[in-house]
């Protein structure tokens, strides 16, 4: 932790926001004590007990003749504990790389000292717009979480205590558990309260990692941003300092580059993990939804758009990073090269060619984190939510 408290603090803030979030998982990934590392294996357990409940819930269900319209939510749940429980062994397994990139990236960021007056203000934009807006979505999903988890057994306790009516002990989501628990209040207070709360944390997970793959690419395109405004400038000094300036940004362009490279390998089975299931999980939300329009099947959609937000958010900026990219060529074209020695223009060339090739952030050597993939997503999305759709109305 010491290295990353070395960095600039708006560099330091949105990362120790994210990470904060992402701590309620016990995954540490900047922290140096070693006995905290092994906590984040007891949470997988906990995590992975937690979905084969829900998983013989569903099945306890189908044995008692349940259709799939009332199943679509509970499959919906098991399918994300599921995939949460993947994203927790790669997170387990990635610290090390996840902490690499951030100590690179934070190596290369540009402090105020580097940078012109108007790019100052536009590094400041960049971070600060970005932090307010996660810090809105944090409170947004912290609303939602509550409302969705805490009603139930709030109106429960008033049906059982106050007005003495006869109720269900009912939990979020069907679950089965190896003792009996729906004829003592206690007990199923503490049932109820124990996966919320592993609900809640599974919530955070899957919003707050897309999120600090969101932060990585956000801060990694303003990089890119800063270096074509330094080629842009060149032609504002001299002959000598311009082409002494330029050979100090190949590298540096360089190192963008090879950060595409670690933002791949540190993110990309993370982003995978979440289109292998958000087709899954989207379609039995939006099933239940179009099948049975109720107040539930409303709020569970809801819940599926909060990570549809996510994902898409994801494959803007990833597109927003390959653009920036490829527009440093563009950049040291306007560089008004022509009027500068032959070493400069070699230099330049070099850049330019090295540019126009595209490079995208890859979650597998087939899918990229782009808009296109983005629109993909969708079209399997709907797809399966026709065929479903058919088939149970057939």
């Amino acid at each position: 932790m010491s290295e990353f408290t070395n960095f600039e603090p708006m560099f330091q803030e949105t990362y120790k926001f994210i990470l904060d979030r992402i701590k309620s998982n016990q995954i540490y990934i900047m922290d140096e004590v070693s006995w905290r590392g092994h906590l984040c294996w007891i949470k997988l357990v906990v995590i992975i007990l937690a979905a084969i409940s829900h998983t013989a819930g569903v099945f306890e269900r189908i044995g008692q003749g349940a259709d799939l319209v009332e199943l679509s939510t509970d499959l919906s749940a098991v399918l994300i504990l599921w995939q949460v429980t993947l994203l927790y062994i790669q997170f387990c397994l990635n610290r090390k790389l996840l902490k690499n990139f951030i100590l690179h990236m934070g190596s290369n960021w540009r402090t105020d000292d580097q940078l012109r007056p108007d790019m100052i203000a536009v590094k400041h934009d960049y971070v600060t717009t970005f932090l307010s807006w996660i810090t809105v979505f944090y409170k947004a999903v912290n609303i939602y979480l509550f409302l969705y988890l805490m009603p139930r057994l709030l109106y429960i306790a008033v049906k059982h205590f106050i007005l003495k009516d006869s109720v269900a002990f009912v939990t979020p989501f069907y679950v089965k558990m190896p003792f009996k628990f729906d004829d003592n209040f206690l007990l199923y207070c503490l049932v109820y309260l124990a996966d919320s709360k592993i609900l809640q944390d599974v919530g955070y997970l899957v919003t707050f990692d897309l999120l600090f793959m969101n932060a990585a690419m956000h801060h990694l395109r303003l990089m890119f941003v800063m270096l074509q405004a330094d080629l842009r400038h060149l032609h504002d000094v001299g002959v000598e300092q311009a082409e002494n300036t330029l050979k100090k940004l190949i590298p540096h362009h360089q190192n963008l580059l090879n950060l595409m490279v670690e933002l791949s390998n540190a993110f990309g089975a993370i982003f995978i993990i979440h289109l292998a299931f958000f087709s899954g999980t989207m379609c039995f939300f939006g099933f239940a939804a179009r099948i049975h329009c109720s107040p539930e099947s409303i709020k569970n959609l809801f819940a599926a758009n909060i990570i549809l937000v996510c994902i898409f958010t994801c494959c803007y900026y990833g597109q927003n990073l390959t653009d920036a990219s490829v527009d440093i060529a563009q950049a040291a074209y306007e560089s008004q090269w022509h009027l500068k020695s032959q070493e400069y223009k070699k230099c330049i060339l070099f850049i330019m060619l090295r540019s126009q090739k595209a490079q995208y952030i890859k979650s597998t050597s087939f899918t990229d984190v782009s808009l296109q993939t983005f629109t993909k997503i969708l079209n399997v999305t709907w797809s399966f939510l026709s065929l479903i759709t058919k088939v149970y109305e057939a």
